[in-house]
């Protein structure tokens, strides 16, 4: 009885729930955890398709991926679909080989398309590695100018200092805790306007 359900259970348009859940009842059955064996003729159904275990591989050699042979293969995938709308307005018992053919150009052309992914990869790394290659150039610009700005900075407060030192020693009358004041806050001073003329900068 078991046998005779079976076919009817694998011929069913849509399949029925894994059995996989099998494994998560208490206590697991080691029978449930090994994988079915392949079919014995080599072909199974999903969806109501009969499909081979070990499918016949394209030939490379007549899918060379060149726009030319993805063109030919879009105007072939054109006419074969015109074809089988007219077969099927016209013969439609007779649309079965208009329908392989038009499957086949499909599989064409997906062989077509994956040829392209190494390129499409490789491109794809090239954009990314000269993207990283300008922000590492912008960064690389931007220190540079801010290590120069820096270095304006100290060579101003450098010349500050000596201003100050020089109408330091020309007010040398005064006595020594005044002078010193004086040129502390000049310097303070002089610190204070190069820091808010950078500040403007930002």
């Amino acid at each position: 009885m078991a046998e005779q359900s079976q076919p009817a259970a694998i011929s069913a348009a849509f399949p029925a729930p894994p059995p996989f859940y099998k494994t998560h009842l208490p206590p697991p059955e080691l029978r449930n955890l090994i994988p079915p064996p392949p079919p014995p003729n080599g072909q199974y159904r999903s969806f109501g398709t009969i499909h081979d275990i070990n499918p016949t591989p394209l030939d490379d050699t007549t899918l060379t991926p060149t726009p030319a042979r993805l063109k030919s293969l879009t105007h072939d995938l054109l006419l074969t679909f015109l074809s089988l709308t007219h077969t099927l307005a016209t013969n439609p018992g007779a649309y079965p080989p208009v329908w392989e053919h038009l499957q086949d150009t499909f599989q064409d052309v997906h062989k077509v398309l994956n040829a392209y992914r190494p390129h499409q990869a490789r491109e794809t790394l090239i954009l990314m590695m000269e993207d990283q290659v300008m922000k590492i150039k912008g960064e690389t610009e931007a220190v540079r100018e801010s290590v120069g700005r820096a270095r304006e900075v100290v060579e101003e407060l450098g010349k500050g200092d000596e201003g100050v030192e020089k109408n330091g020693k020309i007010g040398g009358m005064e006595n020594g805790d005044e002078k010193g004041r004086r040129v502390k806050e000049r310097r303070e001073k002089r610190v204070w306007e190069v820091l808010e003329r950078e500040v403007g900068r930002l």
